[in-house]
């Protein structure tokens, strides 16, 4: 009987604890600012001081003296790709980092013609620990590549049909993009060199398209000279931009969904109606085994 009075309130503090744990547990989404694991950004946030961006409504009017790094793993709406080229057209600089994802769509909605290739980039020589991580030491002489002399990629693309951009980084001779993802190279398969970052200028602004996102991650950013090539890129166009990172075309995890659930529901009861509304489920929660008591002690009478 005291078990099944007590299980109500139980109930709620065991809730409120979870809750709690998914509240205060860092973000685990690949390509999070907020995300302090290997695959997160919060390294390179902390040292470029990044903007997250979860709406491009957030952007500057002009994009003059800002970079904004976009990671394209959702489709994109058409105002959004409108709104990527109002950017760049202004001044901004696109980074574009993508290998498996919706990178060609942003290319195409801004009137590009190069675009990645979607399939892999292996090389058995120059790596590092194996043909998926290639180590690209081929630079173009530009202040692009200014104090790099390799950078290591993570399971990435290459690009295509960039007659009309300038290449600053090719893979080297002995890569080969992977047609039929067998992971050997087979005859008719592409070599290297292979393009594998290259820029456009367009309006005021520029598009940098890199054919690798994994450079960026806590556990790769480190390696070699990726955080200086990085740096390098978003201010192709003038020293110490304001960087934002694109995260809303990030896939979500379960944990991300929980605190999105859990953010809506703390603006609920944050609102006075809700504050009130909280008090009254807990003043019943407490108050009804006493009123059970009473209850019963007026039949016994």
């Amino acid at each position: 009987m005291k078990a099944r009075k007590v299980l109500p309130l139980l109930m709620l503090v065991i809730v409120l604890a979870l809750s709690a744990i998914v509240w205060f547990y860092p973000p685990t989404g690949n390509f999070s600012v907020d995300n302090p694991f290997w695959n997160g950004l919060s390294a390179y946030s902390s040292v470029a001081k990044v903007v997250p961006l979860d709406s491009y409504v957030n952007l500057p009017s002009s994009g003059k003296g800002t970079a904004l790094i976009v990671i394209p793993y959702e489709q994109f709406t058409e105002n959004e790709l409108a709104q990527l080229k109002s950017y760049v057209l202004s001044g901004g600089t696109l980074v574009l980092m993508d290998n498996y994802g919706f990178g060609n769509q942003v290319l195409g909605g801004l009137g590009l013609g190069m675009r990645f290739t979607g399939q892999p980039l292996l090389d058995p020589l120059f790596d590092y620990r194996n043909e998926w991580f290639p180590e690209i030491t081929d630079f173009s002489n530009s202040s692009v590549n200014r104090n790099v002399s390799s950078i290591v990629f993570d399971h990435a693309t290459c690009l295509n049909d960039t007659s009309g951009a300038t290449v600053i980084a090719e893979s080297s001779s002995f890569s080969f993009l992977d047609v039929n993802e067998n992971g050997v190279w087979d005859a008719g398969e592409p070599t290297g060199p292979l393009p594998m970052a290259a820029y456009v200028m367009m309006g005021q602004g520029c598009v940098v398209a890199v054919a690798n996102p994994g450079l960026l991650i806590n556990g790769m950013i480190n390696m070699d000279n990726n955080l200086q090539f990085i740096g390098n890129v978003v201010s192709i166009k003038g020293s110490s931009p304001k960087v934002f990172v694109d995260q809303f075309h990030l896939p979500e995890t379960s944990l991300d969904e929980g605190k999105a659930f859990l953010a809506v529901v703390y603006g609920v009861v944050a609102s006075p109606l809700g504050t009130l509304s909280l008090i009254v489920v807990v003043l019943a929660l407490l108050l009804t085994p006493i009123w059970k008591r009473r209850e019963s002690h007026d039949e016994k009478r």
